[in-house]
């Protein structure tokens, strides 16, 4: 069982984790926190704890830029809905 797990954690993003990264989760996680359970300014503390927690995500591929055959990452798919004007700027 316990070579299962080991297994688990090695082909996933969790071996890819750094001290960094963890930090920043549990800052976003915090942000989230206080903007839900503490009501501080929660349209504003909300988008970014979720912007932080999404950029720090080991092995996401949220910054692809795509190509020949590739998907592109969540950031361009943004970025074309405000260049086409899907979004508002």
């Amino acid at each position: 069982m316990l070579e299962r797990i080991l297994d688990f954690l090695s082909f996933t993003g969790f071996a890819s984790l750094y001290w960094g990264n963890l930090v920043m989760l549990l800052v976003g996680g915090v942000l989230i926190y206080l903007a839900i359970r503490r009501r501080y300014e929660p349209l504003l503390l909300i988008p970014i704890g979720f912007g932080i927690i999404l950029a720090n995500l080991p092995l996401t591929g949220l910054m692809a830029a795509g190509g020949e055959g590739q998907p592109a990452g969540l950031l361009s798919y943004l970025g074309l809905g405000v260049h086409l004007a899907i979004f508002p700027p």
